[in-house]
């Protein structure tokens, strides 16, 4: 019964470096896709703020306009 955990251990004791790589790998991906989200959403949050100023740029020039009649 012991002797197949045993060889799973021996074999997690061969190959650390290689399941620690694939582990820091797929983190990386982790990471990379959650970064990636974050940055769309920014970006659209950045383009809807642009256009509210631009339009209130608009208002404002119109009522500079109407004010200096």
């Amino acid at each position: 019964m012991c002797k197949p955990i045993n060889d799973y251990l021996a074999l997690m004791r061969d190959y650390t470096r290689e399941i620690i790589t694939f582990g820091g790998f797929c983190l990386m991906c982790f990471v990379y896709g959650d970064f990636k989200a974050l940055a769309q959403e920014q970006s659209a949050t950045s383009a809807q703020t642009v256009e509210v100023l631009r339009s209130m740029d608009s208002r404002l020039t119109n009522i500079e306009h109407q004010t200096a009649k």
